[in-house]
């Protein structure tokens, strides 16, 4: 990160937290009575600083010791392992969901994206599992709804533990769905004549190709129409985008350490806030480099 994208990162992040904190009625405190060095704001910055990390949370409190994160979050001194974990416990799902549309919403665009994909949940080593012949390693299904042009948000999400069907995930996405008049591109996955009532109920319209079951007519009204009114290249220029994020969301190597059910929802979900917060830095940071190579042409 250069200089500028770790200052827009300090600013955007403290002034995201507040939003929803207050939003939420989180008090600055936790404890009325209890010793005030931290306050909740900054422990929900450093949950995201440590989901960003990918290191265990033991290795991420001894980096803060080597780092500038301190001092720009204005810590009087740096919080134990215990403490942060606390807090990860007592921050629930829909305070995580809060954060992460604030933070979504603040590029708006008209078309938008479904997918799924596997997130690897084991936190034994390959050498263990290979040892007690473990056949198939725990996994998170992850289901995202992001926006289909940069800087490639992820605007809500849906994870469980096991298997799923996509049209499951993707309901629960829709109903969620807030917004109208928007394009919702999918894969033939999601082809599915509820799933697309529930969109236009809301005011959207799901785009997705039609599965060839070899007959003249198929079955349901929207699903008729799509077949008609389906265009392959609008279809290609909204739907592959979509593949893009999956891949930044795990090239790093996403592996979820968490042990217990509940955790293991809230690490994912906490790395999802840090990847919307990093597209964001590099998104400005682009404009900001774009402005002075303007400058300095016309100067």
């Amino acid at each position: 990160m250069t200089k500028n994208q770790i200052s827009y990162t300090i600013t955007e992040l403290e002034s995201l937290v507040k939003k929803v904190c207050y939003q939420k009625q989180i008090s600055q405190y936790h404890f009325h009575f209890g010793p005030k060095k931290y306050t909740q704001h900054q422990f929900v910055a450093l949950l995201i600083l440590f989901a960003r990390s990918g290191k265990s949370l033991r290795d991420f409190v001894q980096s803060l010791y080597e780092s500038k994160w301190p001092e720009w979050l204005k810590l009087r001194e740096i919080p134990s392992k215990s403490s942060i974990h606390r807090h990860f416990e007592r921050i629930g799902m829909k305070v995580i969901r809060a954060l992460n549309l604030v933070i979504a919403r603040m590029r708006k665009t008209l078309s938008y994206a479904i997918d799924s994909t596997g997130i690897d949940a084991r936190h034994a080593s390959k050498h263990y599992e290979k040892r007690i012949n473990r056949k198939r390693s725990p996994f998170l299904k992850l289901s995202i709804l992001a926006q289909s042009e940069k800087p490639f948000l992820i605007d809500n999400f849906e994870i469980t533990d096991s298997h799923c069907h996509d049209v499951n995930h993707a309901k629960t996405l829709s109903k969620r769905f807030n917004l109208k008049n928007r394009k919702i591109f999918a894969d033939r996955a999601y082809d599915c004549e509820e799933l697309m009532e529930i969109n236009e109920d809301s005011g959207n319209l799901l785009y997705c190709p039609i599965r060839d079951f070899k007959v003249k007519r198929p079955k349901g009204r929207l699903r008729r129409i799509m077949v008609n009114e389906f265009d392959k290249p609008v279809y290609n220029k909204g739907r592959n985008p979509v593949e893009m994020i999956m891949f930044l969301l795990k090239r790093k190597g996403l592996v979820i350490r968490a042990r217990k059910k509940d955790n293991k929802f809230k690490a994912l979900a906490w790395y999802i806030v840090s990847y919307n917060i990093e597209r964001l830095s590099k998104c400005l940071q682009r404009l900001w480099e774009i402005i002075i190579s303007w400058d300095k042409t016309n100067s």
